[in-house]
């Protein structure tokens, strides 16, 4: 049974309906959406592995509502497709340059359009699998230094060209080296896992945990404020109190950098939540005397 999600946006209702109950056959689950608007306040909520798009629509066209997606979705994390009878040249390069991954005919034979959603989610699925692959950190399962880089560099473009905010939560355990030194490395590790377990459970699907070397750690937020970012940190904080490994507790110094807050590239943010996280932990330290 095929598990994926499709979802279709077209103001008519005979061609949503045409469309859905081809897609129900083969097993997809389809979500139907009229409008643009619609699409979009549903992408908010829920993820879905494709998305079927006409262009022709009253307030929002297609162009824009795909614009929109590539905002929060990149070109190979969410495949979309215009469903659509424009077929012209200029159509057709307008709607690549609005960020899609290709073009069907309402026109076209049935065959056609199940056989390319086929490959456009087989193909973002292989995509997904290999980044995640390669971009992992094999001891905590979170993100590696190499992915916080390229996300890093992705999200600030995007905040710079559309102004969608995001937020940086940069962290810093303490007492590794400790354990490290008392308990062996099998006891650091077992730290390790169990902080990030810990702060996963706290974080949203969006959320991206990042294990950047040793004992740092970076959380990119999207479409969140400095305010959330800060509420994100103290809850990790919080979640991190309770794990003791042998007679160690944990705890980690936090530091936050806003996309609003007009860094002229992407280091200079990164070094901005760095040095509020070192300020954070000499409070830490001083308070301990």
């Amino acid at each position: 049974m095929v598990e994926e999600k499709i979802l279709i946006v077209d103001d008519n209702a005979e061609v949503l309906e045409k469309t859905q109950n081809l897609l129900s056959q083969v097993g997809y689950s389809v979500i139907p959406c009229h409008s643009g608007e619609d699409a979009l306040a549903f992408l908010n909520k829920e993820r879905v592995d494709l998305v079927l798009l006409d262009i022709n629509m009253p307030s929002l066209n297609g162009y824009e509502v795909c614009l929109r997606i590539r905002q929060s979705y990149a070109l190979d994390d969410l495949p979309i497709i215009f469903l659509t009878s424009r077929e012209d040249s200029d159509s057709v390069t307008k709607g690549f340059h609005a960020g899609a991954s290709d073009f069907v005919s309402k026109n076209a034979l049935s065959d056609i359009l199940l056989s390319r959603v086929n490959v456009h989610i087989r193909l973002a699925k292989t995509l997904r699998f290999l980044r995640e692959i390669s971009l992992t950190d094999d001891l905590t399962g979170c993100y590696n230094r190499r992915h916080a880089m390229y996300s890093l560099r992705e999200w600030f473009a995007r905040s710079k060209r559309y102004g969608t905010p995001f937020s940086l939560i940069y962290f810093d355990l303490n007492g590794l080296k400790s354990i490290n030194d008392k308990f062996g490395h099998q006891a650091g590790d077992l730290l390790l896992r169990t902080v990030v377990s810990s702060c996963k459970k706290l974080l949203r699907e969006s959320d991206m945990l990042f294990r950047m070397g040793g004992d740092e750690f970076m959380v990119l937020c999207p479409d969140t404020e400095k305010r959330g970012a800060l509420i994100c940190a103290e809850r990790m904080q919080e979640a991190v109190k309770g794990v003791t490994i042998v007679d160690q507790t944990v705890t980690f110094a936090y530091g936050i950098a806003h996309s609003s807050e007009d860094f002229k590239d992407m280091d200079e943010m990164l070094h901005c939540a760095d040095a509020a996280m070192y300020e954070c932990k000499k409070k830490m330290h001083t308070a301990k005397k």
